[in-house]
Formats: structure tokens, sequence, C-alpha cells
């Protein structure tokens, strides 16, 4: 028999219940737009990371202390030295010479009121370089200099967003805005740069180092981070070895102790990203995958019916010589074509609503890999003859005697 027939039949079967045959496919569109909408999201994310990481050039490493999250709770109580200070940042600085700058900061959430408003900001206790190493460019204004960072003026620059939530009117450039413990001068303001994973730097302000440091507690001063730029002559790679046993020394760590601070080059944060990124994705993909489940078995669900609202259909069809394979390729294509349809519409809305929710999320939409494209419509072509397999087989097994006796 001719392919076309089946085809044919199949469509004509579809159209004459459309009401019908669109709530099928929902559930299929609806599950295929999720994972969708998830694998874009989480690109989004991973492209977000990736860039403020390139940001900081390919020979900056990142030193932090150890967190409680970096291995089991157990391992973390027996590090004693977790402290990282201003003075192991210094010292680190004297004894590579391979280090071309440091950049410090401490991160501190707090409350800033200006003009009768308040606003949640992320307080960024830094110096001058940090502008450079970060690619931070001012719309307004001007960096610290450094007499701000050695008399500890009172200054700030803040990002677009606290600006907008403090309802600062004309040039905000020589305004004052307030903390807990202290008055800040304006001194500029940067520019936009978009959130990124949940973190937004528009609601930044920084501040001198030197100012804010007198405003932590003793714990707080100890958990410093840091920038290091590398020599290009050697690898950020060789560069962070040569920084992790140059700290091991400055601290007296000895042996296997194990160490009370982490080093990351650019490549071992990009492989970090990629493998969070990739469970993710898997975790969240499977999970989405259940409403592909459900949209199948609802497929299967309408498809018997079908079957029992035709059978005198099938019976007539059989008595003027369609095969058992006619009549199984017939209901095969029909919750194919339901499933591949649902599967083209639940893309083209996991892209508008993920375009979207990457724009408002991070400022740009993921890329959709090939391998998801795929998927969307193969997975649901799969469902389309699993789930559809059992009621074309009851069709094709009916008898055209009793089909046709059928009421």
């Amino acid at each position: 028999m001719n392919i076309q027939e089946p085809v044919s039949a199949a469509v004509r079967a579809l159209k004459a219940n459309k009401l019908r045959s669109a709530l099928t496919t929902l559930g299929i569109i609806i599950g295929v737009a999720a994972v969708i909408i998830v694998v874009s999201l989480v690109q989004g994310m991973q492209s977000s990371i990736l860039k403020e990481i390139e940001k900081a050039g390919s020979q900056t490493l990142t030193v932090r202390p150890v967190f409680p999250t970096d291995m089991p709770y157990t391992e973390f109580t027996k590090i004693k030295n977790r402290d990282l200070t201003l003075e192991d940042m210094n010292a680190l600085g004297r004894n590579v010479p391979q280090i071309t700058q440091l950049t410090p900061f401490f991160y501190n959430g707090a409350e800033v009121k200006a003009e009768g408003r308040s606003a949640s900001v992320t307080l960024i206790m830094t110096d001058e370089s940090y502008v450079e190493l970060n690619n931070v460019n001012l719309a307004a204004g001007r960096n610290f200099v450094p007499s701000d960072l050695r008399l500890g003026n009172k200054v700030a620059i803040i990002g677009p967003h606290v600006i907008e939530k403090l309802g600062l009117k004309g040039n905000p450039i020589g305004k004052t805005i307030q903390t807990t413990n202290l008055s800040l001068e304006i001194i500029g303001v940067q520019e936009e740069q978009g959130a990124q994973l949940g973190d937004d730097p528009d609601n930044y302000v920084l501040i001198p180092i030197s100012t804010g440091r007198a405003t932590l507690t003793d714990a707080q001063r100890r958990q410093l981070i840091f920038q290091a730029r590398i020599n290009p002559r050697i690898s950020a790679d060789d560069g962070a070895d040569l920084v992790e046993d140059a700290l091991r020394r400055i601290k007296g760590l000895r042996g296997k102790e194990p160490s009370g601070f982490k080093v990351f080059s650019p490549k071992q944060l990009t492989g970090i990203i990629s493998s969070i990124t990739n469970v993710i994705t898997a975790v969240a993909g499977g999970m989405v995958s259940i409403a592909l489940l459900v949209g199948g078995i609802g497929i299967m669900n309408i498809m018997l019916v079908s079957v029992t609202e035709r059978t005198r259909e099938i019976g007539v069809r059989k008595a003027v010589g369609a095969k058992r394979r006619d009549i199984l390729l017939q209901f095969l294509i029909e919750a194919s074509i339901l499933c591949i349809f649902g599967g083209a519409v639940g893309i083209l809305l996991g892209y508008g609503v993920g375009a979207l929710l990457g724009k408002l999320m991070f400022g740009q939409m993921g890329g959709i890999p090939l391998w998801a494209l795929v998927s969307a419509f193969m997975v649901p072509a799969g469902i389309g003859l699993i789930f559809g397999m059992y009621p074309a087989a009851k069709a094709s097994k009916l008898d055209p005697i009793d089909a046709l006796r059928y009421e």
C-alpha cells in the first residue's frame, strides 16, 4: 500500500476532531517547551558566568578562603587555618615576582540611605585596581586614587540600580549616601552590566578597602578574597601552582596538611561552571521530561478512545481489503503526527519564553544546543510510536465481522 493513503487517512481523522487533537498535544507541547526553556536558561547562565570570567582576563587568578560547601563538614572542621588576610596577600606579592597585580576585596551586604529612601546593596571594599581588572566602565565621575586608599577617604562608586532604588535625581556625583557606619560621597557611577546568576553588579557600592576595613569584625577581616594577575610569560595554571605553593609557605603549612584557601585559574573556573551547569541541565531536564511522559500517556488514552469510536470504520476497511499492517500503520501515523506537531509548537514556545526569561535574568538569551533541538523532534516522535503502538495493535487485531456488528 502506498504510504500516502494511511497518512491521508490519519490527517483526515485528526481534522475531524480538531479540538480533541489540539488538547491531546498539549502535554507534549508543555513538555518540549519546558525542556527547551530549561536548556536555554542554563546555557544563558553559563554564558553569562563565563563572560564575567573572560572579562577578568586569561591570566587572572582568584584566591579565596575555603567554604563549608567546598567539602564534607567533618573535613572542613579539621582545617586549622581557614583565614586569608591582607597581610597574606601582601606577603604573596613580595614572594612571587610573576604576579603583576593584586586586587583585594571584601564583600558585605549593607543598607544604604539617601534622601529619605533606603536600598539593600552589595558593599565591596577594594582598591583602584578593581575597576581596571574587572573591566568596569564608569558612566560618570572617577575611579579611586591612591590618596583615597592612603587616607581612608569616605567615597563611593555606585551602580546604576543603586541610583534607581534611592531615587537620586539629576547628577549623583557629589551627593551623599549613608550606611550604618559611614557617610559616603559619590565620586563615580558604573555603567550598566546586567545580572549574572543572581548576582547584580549594577547593585554594587565600591568603597576604598581602607575605609571599609575599619567597620569589619576581626573574623570578617580574615575572609579576604583577592585576584592575582600573572605575567603572560607563564600559563595561568602554572601561576596557580606558584601562588598555592607560596601561600602554603607563608601560612606555614607542611607536607599534606590541607590548605585553608583555594586558588582558581580561569580554566579551572570554566571547568567547574561547565560541570555544574551540565548537572543542572541533566537534573532539571529529567524533571521537566516527566511532562513528556504524561503527554505520551494522554496520547495513548485518546488513541484507545479513537479505536473504540472507529470500530465500524476499521471493520469496513478490513472488509474491502485493508491488511492488518495498514490499520497498524494508520494509527501509528496519527499518534506520531500528534507528537511531532506538539514538539514543533513546543520548540517555538520554549524558544520564545526562554529568550524572554534569559533577557530578564541574564541580559541575554542562552543558545540552544543542536542536541536539544534534535531531541525535541526525535523524542516526541519516539513517544508517538511507543504510546501509539498498543492502540494501533489493538485496532489492527479487530475481527472485521465483529467490527461491522459493533454499535
